[in-house]
């Protein structure tokens, strides 16, 4: 998925200056890459916002038009306020076709696993996987169907699409298992027992020691 963003330069140089920016409903952000020196540039909070809400599902580029000329890029950082959650600051990494990257592509996982019918539950381990590919041949994401998955079935990165571009994890990492109900109930116990430990390890702690007076 490419989206557009229209951008401006900026100079900004004193903390005012990127506050007075962001209240007037602008994102400071920076381009930056092999054979590009480092850009500041300013974006739309809004348009920025709309892209980025659609770039959850399948791995995104931004096309970045700065002064007539088109920047082809990838979100590589963000900064976001701790409590207010809007954004701070962006950084975009210009690519090419041929820059080899390493990114993190969405896992989607469809189908209803048979079972969940006899009582177990889908446990997904990891919703996104770490590639490495040239830029332009990037996948958009991968799919898996869980439909036939019964209790104690997984699926590991060994069973997803192959292509152009190599996984960083081995084909045995397990994504995800269709768990029994008694493991998950074995697991929620342990901790309930953990932590009565912990509390009479506690309490006992605390008690004050008894001695016969003499």
């Amino acid at each position: 998925m490419i989206f557009t963003l229209q951008a401006e330069s900026r100079e900004t140089i004193r903390k005012s200056d990127l506050t007075q920016l962001r209240a007037a409903g602008k994102i400071p952000a920076v381009i930056y890459g092999k054979g590009v020196d480092t850009i500041k540039i300013a974006l739309s909070d809004r348009e920025f916002m709309k892209c980025y809400k659609q770039s959850f599902t399948e791995l995104s580029f931004y096309d970045i038009v700065l002064d007539g000329k088109k920047y082809h890029t990838m979100l590589k950082d963000r900064q976001i306020h701790p409590v207010q959650r809007n954004f701070l600051h962006l950084d975009f990494l210009a690519v090419s076709e041929d820059t080899t990257i390493e990114v993190d592509i969405p896992v989607n996982y469809i189908g209803e696993a048979k079972g969940t019918l006899e009582g177990g539950f889908v446990d997904i381990l990891q919703r996104t996987v770490k590639v490495v590919c040239k830029a332009g041949e990037t996948p958009d994401g991968f799919e898996i169907d869980v439909t036939n998955m019964e209790i104690g079935d997984s699926k590991q990165i060994g069973d997803l699409q192959k292509g152009s571009w190599t996984f960083k994890d081995t084909d045995d990492v397990a994504i995800v298992v269709v768990q029994g109900r008694m493991a998950e109930e074995v697991a929620e116990t342990a901790e309930l027992e953990e932590g009565e430990e912990g509390i009479e390890a506690a309490e006992a702690a605390e008690a004050p020691e008894v001695t016969d007076a003499e």
